[in-house]
């Protein structure tokens, strides 16, 4: 796993690296540098709010049992989008006030239900977006700013350079005839070298994660794009060791999202589910509940067997449950075959959870249902890919929608079959739930 470099001291990292804005000569239209700003000092102490009571997702003993649930318990509607070939993939999608905006990497399309897709004017080469999970993309609902989190490289120092860079209004980018190119964009923020995990809170907020002594992740900084800091939130984890002495490839993961107007965020190692209530207040919104399958950071970090231990591999979220993802380490003997008093192989499982936040229940869904049981339009079973702005989707190709769905002339089927009809094999579907 490369060692991700985070913001212990935002500030002085970004001055050492200028953090300039470059702007459009209004004379010339040129790009120009603007003096570096020298960043300020957190604008906020972090306040941890006691008196919210977390709600328990009861992970171990959900495990232990399977329970089907139908997709009309977490979303109401469901819509299909035609959304291109595996030649340029999707990796990353935002609502805006039109539709959906997909980066089929490189390029960025616009996505309306009925209508084709529409070209968004800014091109780039596949190697110039950030490779990171996510988040390659934000959308302002106010501003109609569409933001684009891009890297080049520095000829002089020969490193990858990240930035954000700032389009026009959603409106003004699609009636181009012309292509806007990077360099051209008049807005650019720069950031340290390495940094990762970025994530969009609004045109000027952005928040990345603070890394402790001993390289392993313990909260998150928000941080304006002038390079000034806001408030760092820590969040408590387990005892660690440094990461450069674990033996196996460990199961890190981080989460950063927006939920409404809140930014959540979960750690490695941490039990929590933490939402920033503003710019310097937090508190605890769940609380994921491993039991005896917990794997510890120690565990984990220096090598210790790890079978039938469990831990989380994703998170998404919407206003009715949670979805996570886990990974349950399984038994397998590859010496002693002659032993008879051996233990039992046991393979390693891979599951999905879903807790109900109007019951606080947590289930399990059945292995063989590859997700939520589809009663909206008995249509293909649902578990998300990712979320953006209350919206769930997850990216299907149609051929796997054209031979597994079963048409069965039900009036919830009717936009179904019409979209099947109508659709190309070759190209893939995104299908989203609110």
């Amino acid at each position: 796993m490369n060692k991700r470099l985070f913001l212990i001291l935002l500030p002085a990292l970004l001055s050492a690296t200028g953090c300039k804005q470059q702007k459009a000569s209004e004379t010339k239209g040129t790009i120009t540098e603007v003096e570096a700003h020298q960043p300020l000092p957190p604008q906020y102490t972090a306040h941890y709010d006691k008196s919210v009571t977390p709600g328990r997702i009861d992970i171990e003993k959900a495990l232990a049992d399977s329970v089907p649930v139908n997709l009309s318990k977490v979303a109401s509607s469901i819509e299909y989008f035609m959304v291109g070939d595996d030649k340029y993939p999707i990796t990353d999608v935002v609502a805006t006030n039109e539709g959906f905006i997909a980066l089929n990497q490189p390029k960025l399309y616009l996505y309306r239900k009925g209508m084709k897709r529409k070209r968004v004017g800014l091109k780039t080469t596949y190697g110039n977006w950030i490779n990171v999970p996510g988040s390659k993309i934000s959308f302002d609902t106010v501003t109609t700013r569409l933001y684009a989190h891009l890297k080049r490289i520095n000829q002089e120092t020969g490193y990858g350079e990240e930035y954000i860079a700032e389009l026009p209004p959603l409106d003004s980018v699609l009636a181009r005839v012309y292509y806007l190119y990077p360099d051209s964009l008049p807005n650019r923020y720069f950031f340290p070298p390495k940094s990762s995990l970025i994530r969009y809170l609004s045109p000027d907020k952005y928040a990345t994660q603070k890394e402790n002594k001993d390289g392993i992740d313990e909260g998150i900084t928000l941080f304006h794009l002038n390079g000034d800091t806001i408030c760092t939130f820590t969040a408590g984890i387990d005892p660690t060791t440094q990461r450069g002495q674990y033996l196996f490839q460990p199961p890190f993961f981080d989460k950063i999202y927006r939920h409404g107007d809140q930014i959540t965020f979960r750690l490695s190692f941490c039990d929590t589910i933490y939402r920033i209530q503003d710019e310097q207040t937090y508190y605890p919104a769940y609380v994921t509940d491993f039991g005896k399958l917990r794997l510890t950071a120690i565990e984990n970090i220096q090598g210790k067997d790890r079978k039938n231990k469990a831990w989380m591999t994703a998170l998404e979220e919407n206003a009715k449950a949670l979805f996570v993802r886990t990974y349950k380490e399984g038994k397998s003997t590859q010496s002693g075959w002659l032993d008879a008093n051996r233990e039992p192989d046991m393979p390693s499982e891979e599951r999905q959870i879903v807790y109900l936040k109007s019951s606080g229940q947590t289930f399990a869904l059945p292995v063989k249902t590859q997700g939520l049981t589809n009663d909206l339009d008995c249509g293909l079973p649902f578990w998300p890919d990712g979320q953006t702005s209350g919206y769930l989707y997850m990216i299907r190709p149609a051929k796997e929608l054209k031979n597994k769905i079963k048409l069965t002339g039900s009036s919830k089927q009717k936009e179904l079959k019409a979209f099947l009809d109508s659709v190309d094999e070759k190209q893939n579907v995104m299908i989203v739930v609110k």
